[in-house]
């Protein structure tokens, strides 16, 4: 049996103040997809689409503005004991 890490991959932004990853909000992915999705130079739905949204880091407990451009994908590493009850409870 391998002892691998398991990772948890998501869309997120790194904290201005602490640099963890925190994850976006369904309704921020929404934009993030419009954002990166196909729109005509003069659509105005796209032209209405805010670019910037608010988040409070969940390690830190600060608030910050972010930008639609700087969502990333980010990796979670999860620790040993709990990905190995995990696949215990999965059995």
């Amino acid at each position: 049996m391998s002892a691998e890490p398991v990772t948890q991959h998501f869309r997120g932004v790194l904290c201005r103040h602490c640099g963890k990853p925190v994850r976006i909000p369904g309704i921020v992915s929404r934009k993030d997809s419009a954002y990166v999705g196909k729109h005509e130079e003069n659509d105005s739905q796209f032209l209405l689409v805010s670019r910037v949204f608010v988040l409070r880091c969940r390690s830190c407990e600060r608030e910050s503005i972010y930008a639609i451009n700087q969502i990333v994908d980010c990796a979670l590493p999860q620790p040993m004991a709990a990905a190995a009850s995990h696949r215990e409870a999965a059995l």
